[in-house]
C-alpha cells in the first residue's frame, strides 16, 4: 500500500515526507480507526483508505504546520472509518443501533450533540470559539488525541490543556444553547 501511495507522488522530497508521515502516524491512525470500528481488519482498511486520500491531496498536508499534520491524518482516518461503518450498515453487516453506539464508552458534549443535531452545526459552534479553545477541543473530540498528546503538540502543560478543554466545553455549551440546542450536563 505504501508503494502505491508513493507512486502517486512526483517529487522525491514529497515521497520522503510521505514515508516519514506514514511511519510516524500510522500507529495513531490505526488506534483512531480501531476505536471507531472495533475491528482490526476494518481499522486497517480505514488507514489504507486514509493514506490513499492523503496521497491524493498531499499538497494540503504538506502546507500544514508539522504539529497540525497528525490532526489532519487522524481526521481523514476517522472519516474513512465512519465510511466503512456506513458501508457495512448498507449491506446489513452491522445493525443500525450499533452504528449509534460506537465503541469508546466516552460521552462528552460534542458526542451528545453530534448524535442529534448534525456535524455542521457543531463545527460552526466550535469555529465560533476563540482559537485557543477551538483548537484544543477539536484536537480532543474530532481528531481523538489525548490530553498528553495535545499538550505535546501545542507545547503546553497537561494541566493547562485540561483547564482549556474545560473552559472550551463551557463556552461551546453556551453557544449551542443560544442556538436552541439543549446540551446534556
Amino acid at each position: 500500500m505504501l508503494s502505491v501511495c508513493l507512486a502517486m507522488l512526483d517529487e522525491p522530497e514529497d515521497k520522503v515526507l510521505f514515508e516519514h508521515i506514514y511511519n510516524k502516524y500510522r500507529g495513531k491512525m490505526l488506534a483512531v480507526a480501531y476505536n471507531i470500528t472495533g475491528n482490526y481488519h476494518d481499522a486497517e482498511e480505514a488507514v489504507s483508505n486514509a493514506f490513499f486520500k492523503i496521497a491524493k491531496c498531499f499538497a494540503k498536508l504538506k502546507a500544514r504546520k508539522p504539529q497540525e499534520r497528525a490532526a489532519f491524518c487522524c481526521v481523514i482516518t476517522k472519516n474513512c472509518a465512519y465510511d466503512i461503518l456506513r458501508e457495512l450498515n448498507r449491506h446489513g453487516e452491522i445493525p443500525l443501533d450499533e452504528l449509534e453506539e460506537l465503541p469508546d464508552g466516552k460521552t462528552d458534549v460534542s458526542d451528545e450533540v453530534l448524535s442529534g443535531h448534525g456535524y455542521n452545526r457543531v463545527i460552526e459552534a466550535i469555529k465560533a470559539l476563540p482559537e485557543i479553545y477551538a483548537q484544543a477541543l477539536w484536537m480532543q473530540n474530532v481528531v481523538g488525541l489525548s490530553v498528553p498528546e495535545i499538550a505535546s503538540s501545542l507545547g503546553e502543560t497537561e494541566q493547562n490543556i485540561r483547564k482549556r478543554l474545560e473552559r472550551a466545553r463551557t463556552k461551546l455549551r453556551v453557544i449551542l444553547e443560544e442556538q436552541g440546542i439543549e446540551v446534556p450536563e
